[in-house]
């Protein structure tokens, strides 16, 4: 957490003395960015120079803050019930820190004082919980409603669905498909056609383990890009068969690697900037332009280290269901409602789904 720490820091830094406007946020739970800067840090944005500001977010103040604006809208029917449950008593649940993130990468969007969002955090398996909310999220809903992702209700949702959605009120329906469609807008935002991108930091002998790999496969499976793996270390540290694994060809997907050292003791804004254009050979940060959004019935997915042999895709209750030996992700794909034939292609590492 400290290495991950100092290089959200130094890529802050860096790209503001560069002159883009960043917001950096540490999403906790040690919140290490204020200790790093010698710097108290609060839940309301710092500036701490003209193109950088810093805040420290609390996940359960962030959920709770949005579930009292959320309250008012359980009027009658068995969302009442919701009402009831004041925001002190929500859990603290997986994923909740990039739930929160993503509320206040909200919040700085719409201000338009910000060209970058830089996040110290959550780990790869909370970032992937907080991805499948959304889709856990429909699933239910169809499964116990019979709801479909927007206004329109299926015949097959509707005959399938635990509860008959002709005894179900709109005063009940539609306040929980305003919030299953807020989790999957803010899900949709990290998705790799936004030009979002994750950088995970990791050492020498890292590299070599099984749980790089999966989280990388993990995260390219919920559509998120993962551009580079920022290695703290000296060059001579990292071979040339490991930099060969990465090294993008032939249809790979794979994250470059970008090794170098990085201290990590406390030091002011002006040597943090320093260490971020030393780890980053004074050059930018790297945030490539989004790439042209798929069709609409059509989906792709770059998933580093994909193997065709581990892969497993199916048809469910109208939903593609992707499974890569334990991970599973449930897909909608506009058309399959509608008797549409679902196809399926690997090319390289890339999962190419579509409706026809």
């Amino acid at each position: 957490m400290l290495q991950q720490s100092a290089a959200a820091l130094a890529t802050a830094c860096h790209a503001a003395r560069r002159g883009q406007r960043v917001l950096l946020a540490s999403t906790g739970p040690s919140h290490l960015i204020g200790a790093l800067l010698g710097q108290n840090l609060s839940p309301r944005p710092l500036e701490l120079e003209p193109n950088l500001a810093a805040v420290e977010l609390g996940p359960l103040d962030e959920i709770g803050e949005r579930w009292e604006q959320l309250r008012p809208t359980f009027r009658s029917g068995l969302a009442s019930r919701l009402r009831d449950i004041a925001s002190d008593e929500l859990p603290s649940f997986p994923g909740i820190d990039a739930v929160s993130m993503l509320l206040v990468a909200e919040r700085a969007r719409q201000t338009g004082r910000f060209d970058v969002m830089v996040i110290d955090g959550p780990s790869p398996d909370n970032l992937v919980r907080a991805l499948a909310l959304s889709d856990a999220m429909r699933w239910l809903l169809r499964l116990v409603f019979g709801l479909d992702r927007g206004p329109g209700r299926s015949r097959t949702s509707q005959e399938s669905a635990l509860i008959p959605t002709a005894l179900i009120p709109v005063s009940t329906s539609s306040p929980l498909q305003d919030l299953r469609a807020e989790f999957e807008e803010y899900r949709a935002r990290l998705d790799s056609s936004t030009g979002a991108r994750v950088r995970l930091v990791t050492s020498p002998g890292e590299l070599h383990l099984p749980p790089l790999r999966n989280d990388l496969i993990s995260l390219g499976l919920h559509g998120i890009a993962v551009d580079e793996v920022l290695v703290q270390a000296e060059p001579v540290e990292v071979n040339l068969e490991t930099r060969h694994i990465f090294a993008p060809e032939g249809g790979s997907v794979r994250p470059t690697l970008r090794v170098g050292p990085l201290p990590t003791a406390p030091a002011d804004r002006d040597t943090w900037a320093l260490r971020g254009a030393a780890f980053y050979r004074d050059g930018d940060i790297g945030t490539p332009a989004p790439p042209a959004h798929s069709a609409e019935r059509e989906l792709r997915l770059a998933i580093p280290f994909l193997d065709a042999k581990t892969l497993d895709i199916a048809v469910a209750n109208e939903e593609v269901v992707i499974r890569l030996g334990q991970l599973r992700r449930h897909v909608l794909l506009p058309g399959l409602s509608e008797g549409g034939r679902l196809r399926a292609r690997v090319e390289g590492e890339t999962l190419r789904l579509w409706v026809e």
